[in-house]
């Protein structure tokens, strides 16, 4: 549902309740306290009174939205432009959308990611022919190997400037760069950022987790929690981590990367697409993101990819708001 529809279909905070009331309730309403159907009709204020239990109760009692001070309709609002953004957006960007405090869209962001981390637990068994690969995510970028100029056009240069300096020109002199060094820079594995660790289904749905150690033992069980080992083959790179102890329990083929990328369809592309959205995401929208808060932004990109092809995330995040907190 995009923002067009949800102002024509809900004009009015009333109109979004009786949406969300729908959605947690279908026909008949209960009271989430003692689970009587004897309530009373709703009050101005959108909340019930149970005639049983003699307790008031909104939509939102005890399911993920409990005592939310903001609008139902503006977390509809929220729940479309998350959806719709593929690699994310800022909350800043959120802020100016929904015209509410930083701290407020910063907080509402991470608890919709509370609502895809939902979706994904329920949607994590792979079969098929699977692909596992690693990725880094942190530190600075690596800066770009640059040739040193030839002394030869370092004379030409002058030899320039001296002529347009006779004819009036004058080039104010920066601070001077050394070229850098042309050693090969660390990456992956050689360096100390975050690994993440995940499995794609070829044409399926991906599973991913930040993981300190990517050891066999961790990268074997992570298999075992998440793929039907029995009618699955698992592709992977040549990392040592991939060790025989992972062929011993799944159909197992490495391709190994310094001799070639792809043969005859072995090959992990479909993983390495999915790596490549992430960094996207995080250096293009987020910019910047702690190791306390890098597993929620992993699980909306899985959520997203995981629902690429559905055209109704946003309905899905409306129903994993309503579920028992």
């Amino acid at each position: 549902m995009n923002l067009i529809e949800i102002t024509n279909k809900f004009p009015i905070e009333l109109d979004a309740v009786k949406y969300f009331e729908s959605i947690r309730w279908e026909e008949k309403k209960i009271c989430p306290y003692c689970n009587s159907g004897v309530i009373s009709n709703r009050h101005k204020d959108y909340r019930f009174h149970c005639k049983s239990c003699r307790k008031s109760f909104s939509v939102t009692t005890n399911t993920n939205l409990h005592n939310t001070r903001l609008e139902l309709k503006t977390w509809l609002y929220a729940f479309a432009i998350i959806a719709d953004a593929k690699k994310g957006i800022s909350a800043k960007q959120l802020e100016r959308n929904l015209g509410i405090h930083y701290e407020t869209a910063w907080s509402m962001y991470h608890k919709i990611r509370g609502f895809m981390k939902i979706d994904n637990e329920e949607n994590n068994s792979l079969k098929g022919i699977t692909e596992m690969d690693e990725a880094y995510l942190g530190g600075k970028p690596r800066k770009a190997r640059r040739k040193k100029e030839p002394v030869g056009s370092i004379k030409d240069y002058d030899d320039r400037l001296s002529e347009l300096s006779k004819k009036g020109f004058t080039l104010k002199e920066g601070k001077y760069k050394k070229p850098y060094k042309k050693e090969k820079p660390k990456r992956g594995r050689g360096t100390d950022k975050i690994p993440i660790v995940g499995i794609v289904q070829r044409n399926g749905n991906v599973v991913a987790e930040v993981m300190e150690q990517t050891t066999s033992k961790n990268l074997r069980d992570m298999v075992k929690k998440h793929v039907d080992m029995d009618k699955s083959v698992l592709i992977t790179d040549d990392y040592k981590g991939y060790s025989e102890k992972i062929s011993e329990i799944i159909e197992h083929i490495k391709i190994d990367h310094t001799e070639m990328f792809s043969y005859r369809g072995i090959n992990t592309n479909s993983i390495e697409s999915f790596w490549a959205i992430i960094k996207r995401g995080i250096l293009g929208q987020y910019h910047q993101v702690s190791k306390e808060y890098l597993p929620d932004y992993i699980e909306e990109f899985v959520f997203k990819y995981n629902n690429r092809k559905n055209d109704d995330m946003f309905k899905t995040l409306v129903i994993n708001s309503m579920k028992d907190r």
